[in-house]
């Protein structure tokens, strides 16, 4: 269950383009000239969109040149996904003492490490100076994002295996102990919590002072963001994903995928996709994978299908897609695939070391450079797993 939330992603949005070449990605979202050669958080931002609207580099027509810049290999399979600030990339990876690993983000070179002594580590967010993890050891922990050193640590009743997200200075997080926490981003201190009726191992999305969680409970609540007061809860299925908001809507995968009206919760449309995971939205599409290997665009207004692709491994797939600038990235266990965002076409794919490594965690698109974590399901085959680099011709 742990690895499946870890790597469960949520996504969508619609934007407005900073550039001609670009695909927009939400209105909802200012621009921020700081933003642009970063990926801060889990799905990009607070609303879990998975769009990089700043990606000028990876076009359809470049995407194909893709190559391997560099590899960092795991001491341990990497479950984590990656958050780039500042040409550092902070990823986590299962080892048994929880490593939080700073990278350098052109070279692979290892900057530091920070270890929880126990379990894993949720995918981390990073914001003025400050990585946000979740840990197995039932603590989210502020680290100075240059050194590593400790600022704060908070002290949840269980494992923390959903991303933290930050918005406005303040940090949300779920745990497995039933509840969603805010807390004050600087000092720690805790701002309100809520119970839902099962454990919270999603990643919180926030968008228009309403906070967005999915629970084991089945259902997805949206809460007040200062207050922690309920506003509304709808039942979702055996969803195992974060919720994603934009255009005054929430998506979320479930036994479908769900549309639903931000404010009030009302079903807008629904679409059999079973075992979907969480959608990415740009250029008014939502973008999705399934467990039987195949990647869709869905009308982000009707929910009416627009394309559909085979990626050729019908093994599970937890991992969400990624969009930016008419690319969509998606992965399988065992192929990582850039696709026409418009049309579906294959335009770069990426074979993981036969059938004894999977990928692990959402694709990361930065300035021109992707980012995609692995793990090993039989290391005497393949070792621990890797953090994979690729830019245009691996430069």
């Amino acid at each position: 269950m742990k690895q499946r939330t870890i790597l469960c992603l949520s996504v969508l949005l619609l934007t407005v383009s900073l550039a001609t070449a670009q695909v927009p990605c939400s209105p909802t979202i200012i621009p921020r000239a700081s933003l642009f050669v970063n990926w801060p958080q889990f799905q990009y931002d607070a609303a879990h969109s998975g769009c990089n609207p700043y990606e000028t580099i990876l076009n359809t027509s470049t995407v194909s040149r893709l190559q391997l810049k560099w590899q960092y290999q795991f001491i341990q399979g990497g479950y984590s996904s990656g958050a780039v600030a500042d040409g550092v990339i902070y990823t986590g990876q299962s080892a048994s003492d929880g490593v939080l690993l700073a990278i350098n983000a052109n070279t692979g070179d290892l900057l530091w490490y920070f270890s929880s002594q126990y379990g894993n580590f949720s995918s981390p967010a990073v914001a003025n100076g400050v990585v946000y993890v979740g840990a197995g050891d039932h603590n989210i922990y502020a680290l100075n994002a240059k050194t590593g050193t400790m600022i704060w640590q908070y002290a949840t009743g269980d494992r923390i295996a959903g991303a933290p997200t930050t918005a406005k200075g303040t940090v949300y997080v779920g745990s497995a102990d039933n509840n969603i926490y805010a807390l004050n981003a600087a000092t720690g201190v805790l701002v309100w919590k809520y119970t839902t009726g099962g454990e919270v191992d999603y990643s919180p999305a926030v968008a228009n002072g309403i906070v967005y969680s999915g629970s084991a409970d089945q259902k997805i609540y949206a809460l007040d963001a200062g207050t922690g007061a309920l506003i509304w809860n709808f039942p979702t299925g055996s969803a195992y994903c974060s919720a994603s908001v934009a255009n005054g809507k929430v998506y979320v995968g479930s036994d479908q995928v769900y549309a639903l009206d931000a404010k009030t919760g009302k079903l807008v449309w629904n679409y059999p996709a079973q075992g979907s995971v969480s959608p990415a939205l740009a250029n008014n599409a939502v973008y999705l994978t399934t467990s039987g290997g195949t990647a869709f665009a869905l009308n982000a207004a009707t929910g009416a299908l627009i394309w559909a692709h085979n990626m050729g491994d019908n093994s599970n797939i937890y991992n969400s897609a990624t969009v930016a600038n008419g690319v969509v990235y998606a992965n399988t266990n065992h192929y990582f695939n850039a696709l026409d965002a418009h049309t579906g076409a294959l335009l770069w794919n990426f074979t993981l070391e036969g059938n004894s490594e999977a990928a692990a965690g959402w694709p990361v698109v930065a300035n021109g450079v992707v980012y995609l974590g692995s793990y090993c399901l039989y290391p005497f085959q393949c070792g621990s797993g890797y953090l994979s680099v690729f830019s245009l011709n691996g430069q």
